[in-house]
């Protein structure tokens, strides 16, 4: 409003100094005064018929409505004008009614034109808002529905071994639960948010480990390392988590003494580089040869959270699985 206001301020100055040169500048103001409210309706009300009919196509009824609004503002713009010609200009004749006419039609063309330009220009980035409104919503309601994909398999497993747990009596129970009822907190809370804190995350990644320990009966072969994670880094939530999953999902545990499973985090300025690495055993059938329905949800969720801003490197050899991720956060 203030950009307008300061144009039309701009256009009614020129056109009174313009003609004070010819008649008393009091004269001159009210001239430029009467042309340029007139301007003003026809500007703003050629805005109102291009959006009403020129845009949804409405191309005759838009030019005879603008026929008529243009010759009602010429008509009163010639009749003001008509009051202000007792003076002496070479180029513009005294009392010619035709002459002022014509000079109204002119501007009040380029009026027209200078209107029609600006709104077509207004819907057109409006559109362009909605577009990127639908695309944004659109983009979030994938990213909601790849987040609940988060592959069960360790869950129920969990949940499982707790409850064979419970039932011996075993003192591992409650750690147990309390350990489930933390992880699961983060992924139906924290895991719905835009962003988390990386630290969080590799806290998450500590505790999902910590939990998958406490279901084996001995001890196996994980580790992980964290390394330069600094306070107020952001990340995707449970983008991360899953990757540790699919490892746990994969490795040959149950049938090799020798099975281990690498984990390792750093973070070099705004890059997050996310390392794994297990062993398998690639004559199992029951698990995949692509890596589960995990690491495709996850490359949809980088392809949305961080295009062109990441780096996803799977190496699938006969005894091992490798993923490599790189992250510019």
């Amino acid at each position: 409003m203030g950009v307008h206001a300061s144009i039309w301020l701009l256009v009614g100055l020129s056109y009174t100094l313009v003609f004070a040169r010819f008649i008393p500048f009091e004269r001159s103001f009210v001239r430029g005064l009467g042309n340029i409210l007139p301007m003003m309706v026809l500007f703003y009300g050629n805005m109102k018929l291009v959006a009403r009919f020129f845009i949804p196509k409405q191309y005759v009824k838009y030019a005879l409505w603008c026929i008529l609004f243009s010759t009602i503002i010429t008509g009163v713009r010639t009749q003001i004008n008509l009051h202000f010609t007792g003076y002496e200009i070479d180029f513009l004749p005294e009392h010619n009614q035709t002459f002022l006419r014509w000079a109204s039609i002119i501007s009040n063309t380029g009026v027209i034109l200078i209107s029609t330009i600006y709104q077509l220009l207004i819907h057109r980035s409006n559109e362009e808002k909605k577009a990127l409104l639908v695309a944004n919503q659109h983009q979030e309601a994938q990213l909601q529905f790849l987040r609940s994909q988060i592959n069960p398999h360790f869950l129920f497993n969990t949940l499982n071994n707790i409850y064979a747990l419970a039932v011996t009596s075993s003192k591992k129970t409650a750690p147990m639960v309390l350990q489930l009822s933390e992880l699961l907190r983060y992924v139906v809370y924290d895991g719905q948010a835009e962003k988390v804190e990386l630290q969080k995350e590799v806290k998450q990644i500590s505790q999902f480990i910590s939990l998958f320990q406490m279901r084996q009966e001995v001890p196996v072969d994980i580790q992980f390392e964290a390394t330069a994670v600094p306070k107020g880094l952001k990340i995707e939530p449970m983008i991360l988590i899953p990757l540790v999953e699919n490892c746990f999902k994969h490795c040959d545990f149950d049938a090799n003494p020798q099975a281990s499973t690498r984990i390792e985090l750093k973070v070099d300025q705004d890059e997050l580089y996310f390392h794994t690495h297990n062993t398998r055993d690639n004559n199992d059938l029951q698990k995949d040869s692509t890596g589960g329905v995990g690491l495709q949800n996850i490359q949809k969720r980088l392809g949305l959270k961080y295009p062109g801003l990441h780096r996803l490197e799977i190496d699938r050899q006969p005894h091992s699985f490798q993923v490599d991720l790189y992250i510019k956060l």
